[in-house]
């Protein structure tokens, strides 16, 4: 009965009438009056309202769910007395119930009101209407008192000792609303990750969801509900369908549709509304790790030796579970029911055998009597009689056996043992124990005839009584207990199921003692059990059913490798009864044929009938009789080498025989029983078992099935991506609206893969990825989906094999590593590929492969040139003839002779010396045919080929370019094929003129080398002709001329024979001679013109040859380009990518053009399976809001602005958009469209870099004079950087309109009132306030024109308002004038203002009186002051300005970065105060603790004011000698500082301080120690009489109340930093004299000048020397006079630097004049030039020179 109100309670005592009237009425109406009520406030309630279902039906519920029995009867018990207080006091019980009914009443009308709209009262209304005792003025002031003294200096020590960058500091006096917002905007400055809340994904107005659905069909309904956006639908769980907050308890429970919930972008299904409850509380504990894991209720079962006992343990060892044998289980209760059984045969017998035995001595006592009565025998013993023979030797029960029968032996026993079936044993059972112990008699009687018999005689005097004593009844118990122990019992299915049950509550006591908040159920694993369906039933009504069965599965032909396995086993034993067998076997055959063979031989004996030859044939009968024996033998060795050498060794098949009988039923009766197990299992539980298959796998292969078979419920699952995936697409791209604003001229294809979700190989087959290090673009028409995610493949094999395995080709803990580049490179010949591939090869680092040199490579050893046509017009002609050769091989011969031609004659005779001819491989000859008639290659000469170079390291790993490969489009569908995909091909086009005009000189250069050479082989071979006529010639001219010789001797002997003739004769005979000699020349001439040459061809002109070279270019252009064509066609075709260049431009161009197009492949490279996904802000907010993606670690930072160096913080909010983009499970920020592009082209690039430092504001103050741009430099940072623009004016105008009621502003109205100016202290106090603003802390703010006076700056100073930057701007007052005049002028000017030229003069004048100090104060406490000229143009100005506030937040980040990791930071530039910084000094004060660490020495760095080299650890500022030493302290402080430094500081006493004269006076009497000798130079020059050097009474320091003088300064810092090695030192007895001062003035002059000018006259002599001054109009020597004088002064030591800086600028003056001379004189000639050919300069310097003229100049500082 619920307690009972105050309203209630209320209501009770206003209406007794009422309440008296329900009183009466409640005999008549039994039924509880508050029920009508509930139901109707029920019926409002929603049905899936948590406050409802926790308050009135899930508490209720979930509290009588955990009530145990105690507290339940304890509760019955209540209840039964409430009931019996009721029926005692009706009126109470009614009362309560109507108080109920009056208190639900006021309830429902309180929601009624509830969605009535409120009123929203204002806080002066508020104010006016209501006035609360604490908001008095003298109690709140009472209470602000007791605040600032009690809790304020506790809360103000705690925030000074918390971090300061996670302290957020509010100004109070602001309204709620403000505060909050400020507070979300500092808090949006910081990586904060929203807690995730689960949504639930089926509401009550959606329709509801079948219970019965399919899982698939229910995670895509669900997806698709309450998604964050289109394209983002909540994804699938490793938990798919089963609840997790039972999961967790160890309970597999498929969730309901009506209790989806999604949380952190998956879906989880809940089985019930508690569960729900209790996942939306709190979903962490059911997700974490473990979870999901099975709670392992498995059972393992499968037939003999199957390997069931090895696969559970292994299970079990996995799953960290137990193993639960049955038969181990069963055992004790098996062996109390056993001897339950023996004990019970054990009291029957024993009954038996008393009354058989009393039986027996009755029936021994009536024959002993009758044979008294008759006549005793003449033997003196009596003999037993048959009746008492029969019953020793029958056996007492019916279960012994008979007596010929033998025992079993323990091999049948093996045999027959598993064999017995339950119902036979349980028969054997009953009739061995209920039949005795029922109708003894009746068992006496068919076990002794003969006592029955003698029973029935019987006297009916009592027998003597027989016990368990006597020998007859032991022997017979014992034999019967002895009986009852080999026989075989049975228990009932329930009996098995009890002790499992027993077992299966132990582990779960276990699992609740290990981990309360764990699982409570699971961790066990079944072996061998259950194997009947009996068994199967009962588990499953106990409740005990299991999540998996793994079944072992032989899938081998009649179970044939389980039975080699069990043969192997137990191969002895079955071959030795398989030989017994076998041997009994061959005895009884050789029995039978002994038989027969005899009958034979007695059948041939009588046949023969004669004696004589009875031998011959008993030896014949032998000799047969053996030659049967023989074969007999061999037929029985025959099978035996049968029998051995069946199967091979290693395997061995069993014999067939009755041995493996046993086995082989055994397997058959599980074999039968399985089925109705595996029914029974489907079809009640709906579990499908899990087969594991035996045959010729390993325990370990088995196991990995068995595991990932039960893992698989738990794991994620890819599936075939269907039309429905593509369904869902298009409804997310309708509705995400995007496909719009794409361009229409792009790809439909292409504008929906830019947001699908791909895998982790983007579009490429991850298969062919993970097998083949190969980017193979995959088929969308061949895809699968895997966590929510699409993967492309290129065939369904491929994808097969990925849905059967997913996590062998998906990235596991990185991302995957983009193979190396793979680039083709085409175009026609004389397009550059050669040239532009080689570029490219080296500088990606990769190989350079030209396709045809390969091929020439794999003939070269063979063919020992190159081959091709082009190779052919290559090669030189032979410079001679061959016919020239020829013959003058002939001339060789013929002068030689025949030693010549024998020579030749071996030589063709022995063709072995001369070169064979090789033989070419079929590729040889494929590759030849290619190179030389273009013969298209072989598939077979592709594969021998191309494949090394994607297969085969060094080019796997490393990447090539190759050139000129594919050249046909049948070459390019070989690569598709074979899977050799590059990243892109490169095509080079170009024009036909190019190719021309590159192709045409070098084949015109070989053409002339060609013609030169025909040329000079025809001038060789005419040579050659010519001298062979002349040759000829000449033999013919004296064959001619012997002609003649002998005609004349002819007719000479004619004419001595005819010498008495006429005389006339002889002389027309010597006319004849005459005639014939002048006819020689002439035959020769007509014999030898028929001979003339031969017509050559015509020799080819040069415009001829070019215009032919042009054409065969034109012609082999247009071949290469249709080629090329078609390639290209066909690489589209296989999604290989083109990249089309103009290679007709200059190399440099190509070159550079290539680079940009090859940008995306190699600079972007390694991020070429990222995939990035541009969202919208909206979108990207909902995201984070609901956990459905999570913020990365950069938070609101621009990863692409921070690694290009900006250290702030882009602006957020209304008017500054920002682009989100999501890369995996994160959202980035990015600042603009371009910086997006850039992240989505190469995340990993990006996110490589650290983790952006804390958010620092920028606090600057912008001083200066009145015109100098303050004002306009502070709003460039407004509008810039978001920061708030601070001056005195606006913080009191904001106090006076945001806190018109604080004391602040009473005072500021008091001054203003009056007229007067308001004092500093009140507008710092203003501009303190205002500073509180949130805005200040997050983005920075800028002081415009404060401070211009120290006061300002000491009462900011007070208040901790301290710029990190002080930036000045210096202009000159000119130049502000100017401004100021400009402004008075200016159009845009409405009003006027007091800015007179009068007034800003004043302000300039007062500006400049009081800037001094407070720079000079800024620049020794802070050392922040930094002055930027204001005269340069606004652009600059900014940009240093800029770039100083940039630098401030970047020391100020890395100092607190280091200072969070606990590292030290420097803090030069971080505004340390002097005071401040002396006031944390650490253990070494301002002595350097690396220097005294490392060397031991005392480095004061206190003579260095700034803290350019100091550093902070650990709360307290150390200081270093130099930056070395500084950055030795930043990488390892702790070694520097107590407690591992290795030396301390010694105590203030104990080190050394330089000391001034004034000192040392003060310090009388102390002595100088060493008698004013310097120690360090004493001790540096090894204590030599030499190093005794007295030292400079300027130069003191005291150490250990000693006092030291030394040489030098140096010699003094020596001894400051290693007092410990100078300070003990004595001087030797003898020591120099000491050194009189002598005056130099009294020295003579020339020892005066050598002690006081030498060396300063030395110099300026030098000089003049070197320069040779003369200036014009000037002797040389005045001139060196007055050069002399000038350098004197301007080097002078003792003059100031003024004076000498002013001398130095006459000494610059005097040389140029001097130079004029040179000058002239070099650049003057004798006849006069034009101007405009003179030098520019010569006509001014012309000028100057004539000036000079009569001037001499003067050497006084006057001048």
């Amino acid at each position: 009965m619920p307690r009972k109100s105050a309203k209630a309670a209320a209501a009770s005592t206003e209406a007794p009438a009422r309440r008296s009237s329900r009183i009466a009425a409640l005999p008549k109406e039994p039924e509880a009056e508050p029920e009508p009520p509930r139901a109707k406030r029920a019926a409002k309630a929603p049905k899936d309202s948590p406050k409802s279902g926790s308050k009135r039906r899930g508490r209720p519920a979930k509290n009588e769910a955990k009530t145990s029995p105690a507290k339940a009867k304890s509760g019955r018990g209540r209840k039964r007395k409430a009931e019996e207080d009721a029926e005692e006091e009706p009126e109470t019980k009614v009362t309560k119930e109507e108080e109920e009914e009056e208190e639900e009443a006021p309830e429902e009308m309180g929601d009624e009101e509830e969605h009535e709209e409120k009123v929203e009262l204002t806080f002066e209304i508020v104010e006016r209407l209501v006035r609360r005792p604490e908001d008095l003025e003298e109690q709140a002031a009472a209470d602000i008192k007791a605040f600032k003294d009690k809790l304020l200096r506790m809360f103000e020590d705690y925030m000074a000792d918390h971090d300061q960058q996670y302290l957020i500091e509010l100004d109070a006096n602001k309204p709620a609303a403000n505060l909050f917002k400020e507070t979300v905007m500092k808090l949006n400055t910081f990586v904060l990750r929203r807690a995730a809340v689960p949504i639930r994904l089926q509401s009550q107005e959606e329709d509801e969801i079948p219970e019965d659905i399919e899982t698939e069909e229910l995670m895509r309904t669900l997806a698709g509900n309450s998604m964050v956006a289109p394209r983002y639908r909540w994804r699938r769980s490793k938990w798919a369908r089963a609840c997790p907050v039972e999961l967790q308890k160890g309970n597999v429970v498929n969730g309901k549709p009506e209790y989806a919930v999604g949380f952190l972008d998956k879906i989880y299904v809940m089985s019930g509304p508690e569960q729900m409850e209790l996942f939306l509380k709190n979903p962490r504990p059911y997700l974490i790790s473990p979870q999901p894991r099975p709670p392992c209720k498995l059972c393992v079962t499968g037939p003999p030796l199957s390997g069931k006992t090895t696969v559970a343990f292994l299970l079990a060892q996995k799953f960290n579970a137990r193993v639960l044998d049955v038969n181990v289980l069963i055992r004790p209760r098996m062996e109390a029911h056993k001897a339950k059984q023996v004990e019970l045969h054990k009291q029957e017998a024993l009954e038996s055998a008393i009354a058989t035995v009393q039986a027996k001595i009755r029936e021994k006592e009536e024959m002993m009597g009758e044979e008294s009565d008759d006549a005793p025998e003449p033997e003196g013993t009596a003999q037993p009689s048959d009746a008492t023979a029969i019953s020793e030797a029958d056996p007492p029960t019916e279960g012994e056996a008979a007596p010929e029968e033998e025992p079993k032996g323990d091999d049948q026993k093996e045999e027959d043992g598993d064999t017995t079936t339950k119902e036979d044993d349980t028969a054997t059972v009953a009739e061995s124990t209920i039949a005795p112990s029922q109708h003894p008699t009746e068992t006496t009687a068919t076990g002794a005839t003969g006592i029955t018999a003698a029973t029935t005689k019987a006297p009916t005097e009592p027998a003597m009584e027989v016990d368990i004593s006597h020998p007859e009844v032991k022997a017979f118990v014992d034999a019967a207990i002895r009986e009852a122990e080999n026989q075989t019992y049975s228990l009932a299915p329930e009996a098995y199921i009890e002790v499992l049950e027993e077992a299966i509550q132990e582990v779960n006591k276990e699992l609740k003692k290990k981990n309360l908040n764990g699982p409570v159920a699971g961790g066990w694993v079944v072996d061998n059990f259950p194997q009947t369906r009996e068994h199967f039933t009962l588990l499953i009504e106990r409740g005990l059913a299991p999540d998996e069965v793994v079944n072992m599965k032989d899938s081998s032909e009649n179970g044939m490798f389980l039975l080699k396995r069990w043969y192997k086993m137990n191969r002895e034993e079955v071959d030795e009864k398989a030989r017994l067998r076998k041997e009994e076997e061959d005895r009884e055959k050789a029995k039978v044929l002994e038989e027969a063979r005899m009958q034979e031989e007695k059948q041939k004996e009588e046949e023969a009938g004669e004696e004589k030859k009875s031998d011959e044939e008993a030896a014949a009968a032998r000799a047969e009789g053996g030659v049967d024996d023989l074969d007999e033998d061999d037929f029985l060795d025959g099978e035996e080498e049968d029998q051995e050498h069946v199967g091979p060794l290693d395997d061995p098949l069993p014999p067939e025989g009755p041995e493996t009988q046993q086995f082989k039923d055994q397997r058959n009766d599980y074999e039968r029983e399985w089925p109705s197990v595996q029914a029974l299992l489907t079809g009640t539980i709906n579990l499908e078992p899990i087969q594991v298959e035996v045959e010729a796998r390993s325990e370990e292969e088995m196991f990995k099935d068995a595991q990932m078979s039960v893992d698989q419920p738990f794991t994620y699952r890819p599936w075939e991506y269907t039309s429905i995936d593509v369904d869902e697409e298009d409804e997310d791209a309708e509705a995400d609206g995007d496909e719009e604003e794409m361009e229409e001229e792009e790809d439909e294809e292409v504008a929906k893969n830019k947001k699908k979700q791909f895998g982790d190989t983007k579009h490429f087959c991850p298969v062919s990825y993970k097998e083949n290090y190969v980017l193979w673009p995959g088929n969308p028409e061949v895809a699968a989906k895997y966590r929510e995610k699409v993967y492309y493949f290129n065939n369904a094999d491929t994808r097969d094999l990925f849905l059967s395995e997913p996590l062998t080709f998906v990235a596991k803990r990185k991302p995957f590593e983009p193979p190396p580049v793979r680039l083709l490179i085409l175009g026609p010949r004389g397009s550059g590929k050669s040239v532009h591939g080689r570029f490219l090869a080296e500088k990606l680092g990769v190989f350079h492969i030209d396709f045809k040199e390969r091929l020439q490579e794999l003939v070269i050893a063979k063919t020992k040139k190159k081959v091709g046509p082009e190779n052919e017009e290559e090669e030189e002609e032979p410079e001679s003839d061959p016919e020239e050769e020829g013959a003058e091989d002939k001339d060789g011969e013929a002068e030689g002779g025949e030693g010549e031609k024998e020579k030749k004659k071996t030589e063709e005779e022995n063709p072995e010396d001369q070169e064979e001819e090789v033989e070419l491989t079929e590729l040889e000859e494929n590759i030849k045919g290619n190179l030389m008639e273009e013969e298209v290659l072989s598939i077979n000469t592709l594969d021998n080929i191309v494949p090394d170079w994607w297969m085969r390291e060094p080019f796997k790993n490393t990447g090539f370019v190759l050139e000129g490969f594919p050249r046909t489009a049948e070459e390019a569908q070989y690569l598709a094929e074979r899977g050799f995909y590059t990243d892109a091909a490169l095509i080079l086009t170009v024009e036909d003129s190019d190719i021309v005009d590159r192709l045409l000189p070098p084949k015109l250069d070989k053409w002339r080398k060609k013609r030169d050479r025909r040329v000079a082989r025809k001038e060789r071979r005419k040579a050659k002709k010519l001298k062979e006529k002349e040759a000829a010639m000449n033999k013919r001219r004296q064959e001619l001329m012997a002609e003649i010789a002998e005609r004349k001797a002819e007719r000479a002997a004619e004419r001595a024979a005819n010498r008495d003739s006429d005389e006339s004769d002889h002389s027309d005979d010597d006319m004849e001679d005459e005639e014939e000699e002048d006819d020689i020349e002439g035959l020769l001439a007509e014999e030898f013109d028929d001979e003339e040459e031969e017509e050559e061809d015509e020799e080819e002109l040069e415009d001829d040859a070019q215009e032919r070279l042009k054409n065969e270019i034109s012609e082999m252009y247009d071949d290469d380009t249709g080629k090329l064509s078609t390639v290209q066609e066909t690489l589209e075709e296989i999604l290989i990518p083109r990249i089309e260049l103009n290679a007709g431009r200059k190399p440099h161009i190509v070159r550079f053009t290539l680079e940009q197009n090859m940008k995306p492949i190699v600079d972007y490279r390694e991020s070429l399976f990222e995939k990035v996904y541009p969202v919208k802000e909206s979108v990207a907010k909902k995201m984070l809001q609901i956990g459905y993606k999570h913020p990365s670690r950069f938070g609101k930072w621009c990863p692409v602005k921070l690694q290009q160096g900006d250290c702030i913080q882009p602006m957020q909010g209304p008017g500054f958009p920002s682009y989100p983009a999501i890369y995996r499970q994160h959202i980035y920020y990015l600042s603009s469209i371009q910086a997006r592009e850039q992240f989505t082209m190469h995340p990993l690039k990006y996110l490589k870099q650290a983790s952006p430092k804390p958010v620092v504001p920028i606090r600057m103050a912008i001083i200066g004079p009145p015109k100098s741009g303050k004002t306009s430099l502070a709003n460039r940072f407004v509008s810039e950087y978001g920061m708030l623009r601070l001056s005195i004016g606006e913080a009191v105008r904001f106090v006076l309109s945001h806190q018109p009621k604080t004391e602040l502003a009473k005072q500021l109205n008091a001054h203003m009132r009056k007229g007067l100016t308001v004092p500093d202290e009140l507008s710092v106090l203003a501009l303190e306030i205002v500073m509180l603003d949130m805005k200040t802390n997050t983005r920075g703010f800028v002081l415009d024109g404060f401070p211009v006076t120290k006061q300002q700056v000491d009462l900011m100073t007070e208040h901790s308002i301290i710029p990190v930057v002080v930036l000045e701007l210096k202009v000159d007052s000119r130049e502000l004038m100017l401004r100021g005049m400009k402004d008075r002028q200016s159009p845009d000017r409405v009003l006027p203002l007091h800015d007179s030229a009068q007034i800003l003069a004043i302000r300039i004048a007062a500006w400049q009186k009081e800037i001094t100090a407070v720079r000079e104060w800024y620049k020794e406490q802070h050392r922040n002051w930094v002055s930027v000229d204001g005269e340069r143009s606004k652009w600059w100005v900014w940009n240093q300005a800029a770039e100083e506030g940039k630098r401030s937040v970047r020391k100020i980040q890395t100092y607190l970065q280091r200072i969070t990791d606990g590292k030290a930071a420097s803090i030069h530039d971080m505004c340390v105060t002097p005071k401040e910084f002396l006031s944390r000094l650490g253990d070494f004060g301002q002595y350097c603790p690396v220097s005294l660490a490392k060397d031991g020495a005392l480095v004061d760095c206190s003579v260095n004011p700034t803290q350019e080299f100091a550093a902070e650890f650990r709360g307290r500022y150390y200081k270093m000698e130099k930056k070395e030493r500084l950055e030795q302290f930043l990488a390892h402080p702790e070694q520097y500082v107590p407690p591992l430094a290795p030396r301390q500081l010694p105590s203030y006493d104990m080190l050394p301080r330089r000391r001034t004269q004034m000192e040392i006076k003060s310090m009388f009497p102390m002595q100088i120690e060493l008698q004013g000798y310097c120690p360090v130079t004493y001790l540096d020059g090894k204590l030599r009489y030499e190093a005794i050097v007295p030292g400079n009474p300027e130069l003191i320091v005291e150490y250990r109340q000693k006092i030291y003088c030394f040489e030098s300064e140096d010699k003094l810092q020596k001894f400051l930093r290693y007092p410990e090695k100078y300070y003990n030192l004595k001087l030797p007895h003898k020591l120099p004299p000491k050194k009189d001062p002598l005056l130099v003035t009294s020295l003579p002059m020339l020892g005066y000048m050598e002690q006081t000018i030498s060396s300063a006259i030395t110099k300026s002599l030098t000089a003049v020397g070197c320069f040779k001054p003369k200036f014009p109009f000037l002797t040389p020597s005045r001139s060196a006079l007055l050069y002399l004088a000038y350098h004197l002064k301007a080097y002078n030591p003792k003059s100031s630097e003024y004076v000498r800086k002013k001398y130095k600028r006459k000494l610059e003056q005097f040389e140029q004049q001097c130079e004029l001379i040179r000058y002239l004189g070099s650049n003057m000639s004798d006849r006069f030039r034009n101007p405009e050919e003179r030098p520019i300069d010569f006509d001014h310097k012309m000028i100057e020179f004539l000036n000079l003229q009569g001037r001499e100049p003067i050497v006084t500082l006057l001048a």
